[in-house]
């Protein structure tokens, strides 16, 4: 948020008098812009959360209570999958047969693809349900099948992306999508399967610098939950994809090999990580963690 407050204080609508009777506005000490004095970014840093909140909603031009429910969102998993990159899957009704079998396909490699009605709480408000999805979600994408640009729903959805300035992306089913996202050019995937439009969504994800570690992340606890030694394989040979570990990266991932037969007893995630490990000069297999020995 505060970054966001930043990159908008400093386009051309915000000058230095404006910015200062923000500051003002809120008893904070004013902007020279002088060497010596406080930079904007530490003006900022020092506000309390409740201030943040307030400052932000002004600025952005957004509801007090609506920031707020963002900021308590982000402490809260809701309907998410804990320690997994969360992607909006925005589509028609019609179409949430493919697009949930997508979502399992993004789950396999750290990515929780929130579907409405197929990821939501039965005792909750439906509505409430997406809402919370929509606050919370890292990302955006849009599956346009011809009945998206006519659904009241995944129009609201799109402007709720928009407004909230997440990473944005959509995927054509032979139709272009409508409205202000239609004067980008986005892909096709007409006659794509399920798993191939995943691959799409994935490597898009994965492109994103404020999301990578997210999906590290997912693709962590994806290979520590499979279920069975395909789905491990899966989730192995996305994490080789990525190249170079951190040191505390590969401890975890050596952690986790021994965290679930499926993995350790598999060949499939073998066969994905042995050539891995030896690339980078790693023992294989991974030392067993001290409690795993005793």
């Amino acid at each position: 948020m505060k970054t966001q407050l930043l990159e908008e204080l400093g386009t051309f609508e915000w000058d230095s008098n404006r910015i200062n009777v923000l500051l003002r506005e809120f008893k904070l000490e004013p902007f020279t812009g002088q060497f010596d004095d406080p930079s904007l970014a530490e003006i900022v840093a020092d506000v309390t959360d409740e201030m943040l909140t307030e400052l932000y909603a002004l600025v952005m031009g957004i509801d007090v209570d609506a920031v707020a429910d963002i900021v308590e969102s982000a402490t809260d998993d809701g309907p998410w999958k804990p320690n997994y990159a969360r992607v909006f899957l925005s589509h028609s009704a019609k179409h949430r047969k493919f697009v949930g079998e997508v979502a399992d396909e993004l789950a396999l490699i750290g990515i929780h693809g929130f579907v409405a009605h197929d990821t939501m709480a039965f005792s909750k408000p439906w509505q409430s349900q997406i809402e919370q999805a929509l606050r919370s979600m890292q990302a955006f994408v849009a599956i346009i099948h011809p009945e998206f640009n006519t659904s009241p729903w995944c129009q609201q959805e799109v402007g709720w992306a928009r407004g909230r300035r997440v990473p944005f992306y959509a995927i054509r089913y032979g139709v272009d999508p409508a409205g202000f996202i239609g004067r980008d050019q986005w892909p096709s995937a007409a006659g794509q399967s399920p798993a191939e439009v995943a691959a799409v969504i994935s490597s898009w994800t994965a492109s994103l610098p404020e999301l990578g570690a997210a999906v590290i992340e997912g693709l962590f606890e994806s290979l520590r939950t499979a279920p069975s030694f395909i789905d491990a394989g899966t989730a192995a040979k996305r994490i080789t994809s990525l190249g170079a570990l951190t040191n505390e990266q590969w401890a975890r991932l050596d952690s986790i090999f021994w965290s679930n037969n499926q993995i350790y007893g598999g060949a499939l995630p073998s066969n994905a990580l042995q050539p891995f490990y030896r690339e980078h000069q790693r023992p294989w297999p991974p030392a067993k963690p001290m409690a795993l020995n005793s």
